[in-house]
């Protein structure tokens, strides 16, 4: 029986599934608005809450002072403008910013009778916007009164002594009763007094170290039980918050700052998104200087993983950040918040731009105003063809961050650098792919995709190698680097692969690292491989014998007509030096398996985290290599032209829409984008997932008519050119 929009709204993910049946989960998207999938065929509405159909969001937090002299009508005019279908808005950071009553909890000091919580209400509401209210209940203004009240509130150090968070600020435990006193107190009253539309919870939930009396009674910080425990009282307190806010109303949702990522951040994120109505990503920029363009993107991906069928926000901000410094009051790079913008449509999120001030960003800076307008104007304009049915990626990676987090890792190197060595192969080869989560991996998600990649998914469960060995019998076909499988969930090693048979693999030595018997060197050691048949995962390398390898590997045994085995490291330095000591290995660096529709591949070393790291051209090309001969030709989209470029397939309600984000600019990898380079012309071949007849088609930023051939099922156009960002909407009869 499908359930009503309250019982929608208060379902967990796992008595969801529950209540679908298997033909129906094989239609639903990675990004399903409802477990009703005919309804949003049709386009229907009546049967989701309305958060659920939400694309666009806007947040401008409110600082203390900002009561004083605040335009409300500019603020909601702004909004209202930039096409957004509902505003975050301060309830709380450390004060009030409306009249409360709730013990306290000040308010701001420069609140003077204003009610500027409730005037910004009105006015959005006049304005036909939707309001969620934002509270930080992770910290607190350091208070006597406060503390002699209820001393038990806030995290305490090994010694006794007040966390601060900042001068006059302190950390709040989740165990002392803020959490649920405090904070479903300032709930119950704004729900009351205001008809607004949710609440959003910043900082958490999150790891904590504490050491009040209430924690030394769980347990030592971090240890499995302190874990277990925020786990258990954080999925209580989200139980909590939730009710209170669809009590007001059952369209209203509740959403906590869950973060997202290839990590776990020490709470266990799939089960706190299993009740979570909404999903708030909130990295807001890249991280430091060094991290790559497509962050925003992965991290939807990833958490579209987690939450397969609930909506993912993913907020941009309008101010310049990066890592731990942040210019709060100046507007960012435009070129570098238009990009995750992009990422973030193209993936299915839902776009959230953030500013801070209503002083600074209406009055002092206001630059970052024109992008929001325009961008999200755009969006607004095409909103149809951003309800997305169903991916059309037919390749997945495994997001593992329960592997990653408990992986005994051979080097200081990040872990999570082998799944960025396959994203950037996928971007490279303009692939469309998902991510599936490692949790995930039943016969009713494996089916959906020709091609799943496991990136040193090195901890598996019995059940999760089982149900990899089941979709690898039923034609699936598979990729796995390094030592994927060579550990159970708990990060105890095995004596072999668990996916040997599949893969065709034994091991036959503990993992190595290129190094040489004498040390000193001034240049680190490498591993080359041998090329030692024709086969098409050598191809391009051509007037060689030998290219780069990477710098771990798992020694294999034997297997026959391998096509590359590994070259043992030898000195690179000094010059005379530099020659090959002993014939190469019989030890493969790569096994290529086929079993009826099914291939499969192994790459016995680093690969892909080297490639990511090093960023050397041969392991780039051998991953591509092992990417195309593994998914052989069934990629759905091949795209013809130049440029590095994320692309996305989707089934959408009106039809079907094929997004391009462009990554080409000089700070790609590195910084923000400052300006981005157009791409020329690209030529695509899509295969539609069923049969229907494409009646029109156009590019959306271009806003012109797109030329098409269609026989069957494949659709053939050419994008003239790609600025920062195109979609191509198709819409079926």
């Amino acid at each position: 029986m499908k359930p009503n929009r309250r019982e929608f709204t208060l379902l967990g993910t796992s008595t969801l599934l529950s209540s679908i049946t298997t033909p129906m989960l094989g239609q639903l998207s990675a990004q399903t608005s409802a477990p009703n999938d005919s309804a949003k065929r049709t386009g229907s509405q009546d049967d989701v809450p309305w958060y659920m159909r939400v694309r666009r969001t806007g947040q401008t937090n409110f600082n203390e002072r900002d009561p004083q002299n605040a335009d409300v009508e500019g603020w909601a005019d702004y909004w209202a403008s930039a096409k957004v279908e509902a505003v975050a808005l301060s309830i709380s950071t450390l004060v009030a910013f409306y009249p409360t009553d709730v013990p306290f909890f000040p308010r701001s000091p420069y609140l003077n009778g204003r009610d500027l919580f409730g005037e910004c209400v009105a006015a959005a509401k006049k304005r036909g916007l939707r309001i969620y209210g934002r509270m930080s209940p992770d910290v607190h203004k350091e208070d006597d009164a406060v503390l002699a009240a209820h001393p038990q509130w806030f995290r305490r150090d090994r010694s006794g002594n007040l966390q601060h968070a900042a001068p006059g600020v302190l950390y709040t435990c989740q165990f002392g009763g803020s959490f649920t006193e405090l904070q479903p107190a300032i709930m119950r009253e704004v729900m009351s007094r205001y008809e607004i539309d949710g609440l959003y919870m910043n900082g958490w939930p999150t790891e904590q170290s504490c050491w009040c009396e209430n924690c030394r009674k769980i347990g030592e910080p971090r240890s499995p039980e302190y874990r277990a425990a925020l786990l258990h009282g954080a999925i209580e307190l989200i139980g909590t918050y939730t009710q209170i806010a669809t009590d007001k109303h059952p369209d209203n949702f509740y959403s906590c700052n869950l973060g997202g990522g290839l990590m776990e951040s020490g709470l266990d994120q799939w089960e706190l998104t299993r009740g979570a109505l909404w999903y708030t990503a909130d990295n807001q920029a890249r991280e430091g200087v060094v991290a790559p363009v497509w962050g925003d993107a992965q991290q939807v991906k990833v958490a579209r993983a987690s939450m397969p069928y609930h909506p993912v926000a993913a907020v941009t901000a309008s101010y310049s950040r990066s890592g731990h410094y942040m210019w709060r009051n100046v507007t960012g790079e435009t070129a570098e918040a238009e990009c995750r913008m992009a990422q973030t449509s193209a993936t299915g999120g839902v776009i959230w731009y953030h500013h801070l001030g209503m002083e600074q960003g209406f009055k002092e800076d206001r630059r970052w105003q024109k992008l929001g307008r325009e961008f999200l104007g755009w969006h607004a304009k095409h909103d149809r063809h951003f309800h997305n049915v169903r991916s059309m990626a037919k390749v997945a990676i495994i997001a593992a961050p329960h592997s990653n987090s408990t992986y005994p890792a051979p080097a200081n190197e990040p872990v999570t650098d082998a799944v960025e060595g396959f994203y950037a192969t996928l971007l490279e080869a303009r692939i469309p792919f998902e991510f599936m989560h490692e949790r995930d991996l039943w016969k009713g998600r494996l089916d959906l995709y020709d091609m799943v990649i496991l990136p040193n998914v090195a901890c598996l469960s019995n059940e999760q190698a089982q149900a990899l060995r089941d979709y690898a019998s039923a034609g699936g076909s598979l990729i796995a680097t390094f030592e994927t499988g060579l550990y159970d969930e708990a990060g105890k090693a095995r004596a072999d692969f668990a996916l040997g048979e599949v893969f065709g693999i034994k091991k036959s030595g503990p993992r190595e690292k290129a190094q040489l018997a004498t040390s000193g060197q001034s240049m680190l050691p490498v591993y080359l491989q041998s090329l030692r048949t024709k086969h098409a995962l050598n191809a391009g390398f051509d007037d060689t014998t030998w290219i780069a390898g990477p710098i771990w590997r798992v020694p294999l045994a034997p297997v026959a007509d391998a096509p590359m085995t590994f070259i043992n490291a030898y000195p690179g330095y000094p010059t005379e030096t530099v020659y090959q000591r002993e014939p190469p290995t019989d030890l493969p660096t790569i096994v290529a398996r086929e079993q009826g529709a099914s291939r499969f591949c192994y790459l016995a070393g680093d690969t892909d985290a080297s490639f990511y790291r090093l960023d050397n051209g041969d392991l780039a090309r051998q991953m591509l290599n092992a990417v195309n001969w593994t998914l052989n030709g069934k990629a759905g989209v091949n795209i013809a032209g130049d440029g590095l470029m994320e692309v996305t397939a989707w089934e959408t309600e009106p039809g079907f829409a094929l997004h391009m984000v462009n990554y080409n600019g000089p700070n790609a990898y590195r910084g923000k984008m400052r300006k981005l380079l157009p791409l020329g012309p690209q030529t695509v071949r899509m295969e539609l997932p069923r049969d229907v007849r494409i009646q029109r088609a156009s590019l959306l930023r271009a806003e012109k008519p797109l030329p098409f051939r269609q026989n069957g099922r494949i659709v053939e156009f050419t994008v003239p050119s790609v600025g920062a960002y195109e979609v191509a909407a198709l819409e079926a009869r």
